[in-house]
């Protein structure tokens, strides 16, 4: 990395798409993202909630693919924000996409699982960010019915932007639905 991005890092982790939610997990339990997108940018507001509704964190994030990066790697910035950052940040028109997080433990590895919501209701992925557990390079989870860590359509800047026919069609490529 160059000093010109010495304040970002470096997110090293695979996505799995998944039929449904593996048994016995609670997305009640689970944390609320709020994500808006800005069009022509590598921008994003985030504002998580805990399970009882209040806020956990918010944040301006800049993520994206450099050039080179292999698509297990993404170039990532985030900026905690105050009450009165994140109100200003929010007056910027942008699209919205929301999900819910619940973490699952399967195998010794820690994943993150994301049930969306609003027109991508049914869409189910799966995170193992690198250091949350192993898992061998073309291996797919148990639990899991393809990885999609190299396709851009099921990241979040692409997901915003996708209707809910839209993720119909690309469920049917990836499974058949």
């Amino acid at each position: 990395m160059t000093s010109a991005h010495k304040y970002a890092r470096i997110e090293t982790e695979r996505r799995f798409l998944l039929r449904s939610l593996p048994d016995g997990l609670d997305t009640a339990q689970g944390t609320l993202i709020r994500d808006t997108y800005w069009a022509e940018t590598r921008m994003r507001l985030r504002r998580m909630f805990n399970p009882d509704g209040s806020i956990l964190a918010t944040k301006l994030t800049q993520k994206y693919v450099a050039p080179g990066q292999p698509p297990e790697e993404t170039t990532i910035t985030n900026t905690y924000l105050n009450e009165a950052e994140y109100e200003l940040f929010a007056q910027i028109p942008g699209s919205l996409l929301v999900k819910r997080r619940v973490s699952y433990l399967h195998q010794g590895s820690g994943y993150s699982i994301d049930v969306f919501e609003g027109p991508l209701a049914g869409l189910v992925l799966a995170e193992l960010e690198a250091g949350q557990g192993s898992l061998p390079p073309d291996a797919v989870p148990a639990f899991a019915a393809a990885e999609v860590t190299a396709e851009p359509a099921f990241t979040g800047g692409e997901l915003v932007h996708t209707s809910a026919e839209a993720l119909a069609a690309l469920l049917e490529i990836w499974l058949g639905k």
